[in-house]
């Protein structure tokens, strides 16, 4: 498949990257989100939402605990499914998600696609992510002293690291498309 990896160094950025992503995308478009805890799907998928609804204030949050979350798009005519299957382990537990509807007929970002075992759409993005080992100049990050108890400002100044592998011609088509044109050039490694 055509792969671009990308680092990532900002949530905002991730937000970014996720507009950028929304761009065409139409129903039956499936995009698979994987990779490590809190290492970005949802703000991924946050900025996809919001500019694929024009609504840049649309609150997005992770549907851990409902599984799915859906925004209208398109005026009402399509819908954009954001899922989190990771508490769910496959077969039975996907049967309220109507997964052969919804791949079909909405635009899906799932986060934790393993869990659809054999239900892998076989025209689809899966992206990858993974928190930096390193930081965006490929310097090793030092450990710092955190001085407050909030965890999540070290991961925020950590640059995640994007795998995007097209599998079918569209995405594919898409994957070149945005090379070519520049539109990722500043994250590109």
């Amino acid at each position: 498949p055509y792969t671009l990896t990308l680092s990532v160094p900002t949530p905002e950025d991730m937000e970014d990257v996720g507009a950028v992503l929304s761009v065409g995308t139409s129903g039956g478009d499936v995009i698979l989100l994987g990779g490590d805890l809190g290492a970005g799907k949802t703000c991924l998928s946050r900025g996809f939402v919001r500019a694929r609804t024009g609504m840049e204030g649309m609150r997005v949050t992770s549907p851990t605990y409902l599984l799915s979350n859906s925004y209208p798009a398109d005026g009402g005519r399509t819908t954009i499914y954001h899922m989190d299957l990771y508490r769910l382990k496959g077969g039975e537990d996907l049967e309220p998600l109507d997964m052969a509807k919804t791949l079909t007929d909405g635009i899906c970002l799932i986060e934790w696609p393993s869990r659809l075992g054999e239900s892998l759409p076989p025209a689809r993005l899966d992206i990858t992510f993974r928190i930096h080992d390193e930081d965006i100049d490929g310097e090793d990050k030092e450990e710092e002293e955190d001085d407050d108890d909030n965890d999540n400002d070290d991961d925020e100044a950590t640059a995640r690291q994007l795998t995007l592998r097209a599998h079918g011609p569209r995405w594919e088509g898409r994957l070149k498309a945005l090379e070519e044109d520049g539109c990722l050039d500043d994250l590109l490694i």
